[in-house]
């Protein structure tokens, strides 16, 4: 029987073209790298028993299930990067990285309609960078990184905080004051230094706010050390003065870190309510092959220590379950299910140069199994064991979208596909596991629940892709234990 699973990296449809906008905002050429999909920095809000995700690059999704995703129009198609969302007497607000517009509807999903422009307390237009609210009663404040020149004293290259401000609850878009500083770069914290390594002490990336208040506290989720790096992470800020004042760094920092694996780089995201009280971190992973700024997005339980504090037990990468099922995740929320296919070395019909069928099982985004350009039905097999069979329980597969240029109109879609299990150990006889021969869902992250079947190995058949795309395999992972033969 399948149980109600997800994995990481999630698995979202429709992931669009990260080039144009990253190109853009990095003052990159587009022409010097190839077209790549991207997503990141997610706002989520639970409204009505569902989850609604803006993230940067388009918005929005929503999930029912807490499991699957699906795009929808919201009447703005993005909001560049880390939009910012928040329900405020009544309505819903929006407004996006760098951006001084700001947008309004009755529902979460919109139709979301310019409503005003965000205007300092001088009565100038300003566009604050990452910025997020806070709806505390009937008061309503924003927050944003800022970025200023160190003091003569200071041996950094440059200083970059948390400021807010509370903004005129009959306009909110209109501050009411001069920006508050709440945090800001200390290099003496290893974690926001800038590097793979935290090696460059000058510099820290304080970014990514986001803002939750719980009963009396307000806890200030912010990032370091840089986006394009292994060493992105979230650290909370707490505060029991207000939302403007009194804020210092938790003893339980990082807060989400993870240096290795599928999903590196667990920075810029935000808390989130689920159900039955439960509390969420959505955050951002590193992908960055063609363009540091190349990334998807996860999500894992958190809990709170004895001293108010809040962690977030494991940034995972295992099938963990489903946000409603268990009444304490952070307690442990794994599946116990253990990936079978790393580093098992699967045998190809055929590789292009330099795209081995290891780099499907090796554990790094970085790397890709990519059949050869005359191999028609492409496959990939893997033998799990000689005398030992395993239960399949879930499959992920991690794609790449080798040849996608959108600005020539070779677009992304559905790759079609079936995994099939060997049910006896000479692995002659295979037998259907998933069937997505006819898919039209657009998943670079396809991961699925399966009935459970015992197995000695699997095989994955490549069947069609979009014209101009061929399908490359960053990770095949066959998740499950081993069967226990003392019953047989």
């Amino acid at each position: 029987m399948k149980q109600q699973t997800y994995c990481n990296p999630l698995s979202i449809p429709d992931i669009p073209s990260g080039r144009w906008l990253d190109t853009n905002l990095t003052r990159a050429k587009e022409t010097d790298f190839a077209d790549y999909r991207s997503i990141s920095d997610p706002s989520v809000i639970y409204h009505d028993g569902k989850w609604i995700l803006y993230p940067s690059y388009s918005v929005a999704w929503i999930t029912e299930d807490f499991v699957h995703w699906k795009h929808v129009d919201i009447g703005v198609p993005h909001l560049r990067y880390s939009p910012a969302v928040v329900q405020f007497r009544g309505k819903w607000y929006l407004s996006g990285h760098s951006m001084p517009e700001v947008y309004c509807a009755d529902d979460p999903l919109g139709p979301f309609t310019l409503c005003g422009m965000i205007t300092d307390c001088h009565g100038n237009i300003t566009a604050p960078a990452d910025a997020c609210y806070l709806a505390d009663g009937d008061r309503l404040y924003m927050y944003w990184i800022h970025c200023e020149p160190p003091a003569s004293e200071e041996d950094v290259e440059l200083v970059t905080c948390t400021v807010g401000v509370e903004l005129d609850p009959d306009k909110p878009w209109q501050m009411l004051h001069e920006p508050v500083v709440l945090n800001r770069y200390d290099p003496e914290q290893a974690w926001q230094r800038m590097g793979e390594h935290h090696q460059n002490r000058r510099m820290g990336w304080v970014e990514g706010q986001w803002m939750k208040k719980i009963g009396s506290r307000y806890y200030l989720l912010y990032s370091g050390s840089g986006t394009e790096f292994s060493t992105y992470v979230n650290g909370v800020a707490v505060s029991d003065e207000g939302p403007l004042s009194g804020f210092r760094d938790q003893k339980n920092n990082p807060f989400t870190y993870k240096r290795h694996g599928l999903t590196r780089g667990a920075g810029h995201g935000c808390l989130v309510d689920g159900p039955g009280g439960t509390l969420w971190v959505f955050y951002t992973n590193i992908f960055c092959f063609n363009h540091m700024y190349e990334r998807r997005i996860s999500m894992d339980s958190v809990g709170m220590d004895e001293n108010g504090e809040l962690y977030c037990p494991v940034c995972t990468e295992t099938p963990q379950f489903a946000p409603g099922v268990l009444p304490h995740p952070e307690d442990g929320n794994d599946a116990g299910w253990l990936p079978l296919t790393f580093l098992q070395r699967p045998a190809a019909t055929s590789c292009a140069p330099g795209r081995e069928p290891l780099y499907a099982s090796d554990e790094s985004v970085l790397t890709w199994w990519q059949p050869a350009e005359n191999d028609r039905e492409p496959c990939l097999t893997f033998r799990l064991g000689h005398s030992t069979r395993y239960n399949i329980r879930s499959i992920r597969l991690i794609w790449r979208d080798i040849g996608m240029e959108t600005q020539q109109g070779v677009n992304p879609g559905p790759f079609r596909y079936v995994v099939e299990y060997a049910p006896d150990a000479g692995m002659q006889t295979w037998k259907m596991l998933i069937d997505a021969s006819e898919n039209t869902e657009d998943l670079c992250v396809d991961y699925r629940g399966t009935d459970v079947v015992q197995a000695y190995g699997i095989r994955l058949r490549i069947l069609g892709a979009p014209e101009g795309l061929t399908p490359g395999v960053v990770s095949l992972t066959a998740f499950g234990d081993s069967v226990c033969e003392t019953s047989r």
